[in-house]
């Protein structure tokens, strides 16, 4: 046993759960936790306040003071496209269909500072004189109830700065007074990922038509199970997808039209790939120098790790003076070519010297690619980073996640991350309501964009409080049926 493992198993543990031989010991412990005491101790020596009626949160809104009015009309029938439409000054009690006041909330963004607004939305019950349909304007119910400031301030302190969405439902509360639960703030966010989807699209067409791709991949787990996340990135573009499985059959098909350089680990489905290929030199580093680590006293193995970390070195200093220039490392390659051919006459009793030749001679011409090639790097680090990024947020909620909310949440972390590698700011880009990155980095966000009065669900998508009424509706008109005679 190691001097260093004696050492932990004599350590007092003073963080995480402590396991107490005697139980009266835990039951001691678990009385002196902090919000216990001052749930159940340090209130019986003070009065406890009364209990005032607080109102449900979800009306708490209603006591803020409107910005703007706004009235939403209809001039066409919806049924047979009539024009002569009267509205009626007060809602048909017969019909039940009595529309109430709706409000909606937006900031806006100045200067200065960020800014409360209160829209609120009326309308009245339409009646065509054609056919005489009552109707309400479909506007009214598509109306948002949080516009695109509010959700894009949002998202941008959930998916930037890895903030949870009960911590943002306290932010909205404390500096804007607003209150939005919990599952408005995941609406929030299949809203703007619906809104970007087409943006990644078009960063995995920029990057299939450009000279070297970056791609990586790490698994998540589900509620359902354990999913992988693969990433393809470059100097400037991130796009992540989700993928079931890790299985790289997909991969043949996504990169049929690619004739650049791929960067990749050593993970065996890129070996079937058609395209070239750069592997990591500094995953291949860190095998090597494991090894050493393992067999510090082979000599074979350090006859072929010694001569090629001298490459290596020549390589990167090469590099650090004139860059990715291929007429610059060109000169490395005689030297390259004579270290393969060694190797290649060699033979070794080692099993871990054995090991690391048959790995070299297999990946001998996906090693030093970028010798040939312009603007391509030596390793993978772009993949990795994004990578890293993703694993933050994975590691925050491990196994909270689903499958519809990990794909949003990927969508809108390319879009991030893209602007992170650009130097743009991501909540500019997402407050610009533009969808092309390539037009928003050209603009340089010198657009003055004018508000517009409302803002609406995509179709198919009701205002949440419209379909709660809708659901009671159709629950009422059950229980009616249930209960009339056949």
């Amino acid at each position: 046993m190691r001097v260093e493992e004696l050492d932990r198993l004599g350590a007092v543990n003073r963080r995480g759960k402590i396991n107490f031989f005697h139980k009266d010991y835990q039951f001691v412990n678990d009385c002196a936790h902090f919000d216990y005491q001052r749930q159940r101790v340090y209130i019986r020596h003070c009065k406890r306040p009364k209990k005032k009626g607080k109102r449900p949160r979800r009306w708490r809104n209603t006591k803020l003071r409107v910005n703007q009015r706004v009235e939403i009309i209809s001039r066409n029938c919806p049924s047979c496209g009539s024009d002569d439409v009267i509205r009626w000054e007060r809602g048909s009690i017969v019909t039940g269909q009595r529309p109430k006041r709706k409000r909606a909330f937006d900031l806006v963004f100045t200067p200065s500072g960020i800014k409360r607004r209160v829209i609120e939305c009326r309308t009245r019950v339409h009646v065509c004189s054609r056919c005489g349909k009552l109707f309400i304007p479909d506007r009214y119910k598509r109306l948002a109830k949080h516009f695109h400031g509010l959700m894009s301030w949002a998202t941008y302190e959930h998916i930037a700065h890895r903030v949870s969405c009960p911590m943002l439902s306290e932010m909205l509360h404390e500096h804007f007074g607003l209150a939005v639960c919990q599952a408005e703030l995941n609406e929030f966010k299949s809203i703007m990922a619906h809104r970007y989807r087409s943006c990644c699209k078009r960063l995995l067409t920029k990057m299939l038509g450009g000279p070297v791709m970056h791609v990586d991949e790490t698994q998540v787990r589900l509620r359902t199970g354990v999913v992988y996340v693969w990433v393809f990135t470059t100097a400037e573009d991130v796009v992540y997808i989700y993928r079931p499985t890790r299985e790289g059959e997909f991969l043949t098909k996504l990169l049929a039209g690619f004739n650049g350089v791929l960067v990749t680990d050593f993970y065996a489905a890129y070996d079937a790939l058609p395209c070239l290929q750069q592997k990591c030199l500094i995953h291949l580093m860190r095998d090597m120098n494991q090894e050493l680590l393992n067999n510090p006293f082979d000599q074979e193995l350090q006859s072929i790790t010694g001569p090629f970390g001298v490459i290596l070195r020549d390589v990167a200093t090469t590099i650090d003076q004139y860059g990715l220039q291929r007429g610059r490392l060109q000169k490395h390659r005689p030297q390259v070519n004579e270290f393969f051919h060694t190797l290649g006459s060699s033979s070794f009793r080692s099993e871990a010297a054995e090991s690391v030749r048959a790995r070299l001679t297999k990946y001998q011409g996906k090693l030093f690619t970028f010798l040939a090639h312009d603007a391509v790097p030596w390793n993978n680090n772009n993949a990795e980073n994004a990578i890293r990024r993703f694993a933050y947020y994975r590691d925050d909620i491990p196994g909270l996640l689903r499958e519809n909310g990990l794909k949003d949440y990927l969508t809108l972390l390319s879009v991030c991350h893209t602007c992170h590698y650009r130097g743009v700011s991501f909540l500019r880009f997402l407050l610009s309501r533009e969808r092309d990155m390539e037009s928003f980095c050209r603009s340089g966000n010198r657009k003055r964009l004018r508000l517009p009065p409302i803002e609406l669900y995509p179709p198919g998508i009701m205002r949440p409080d419209f379909r709660r009424m809708t659901l009671a509706r159709q629950s009422q008109r059950v229980s009616v049926s249930a209960k009339s005679p056949k």
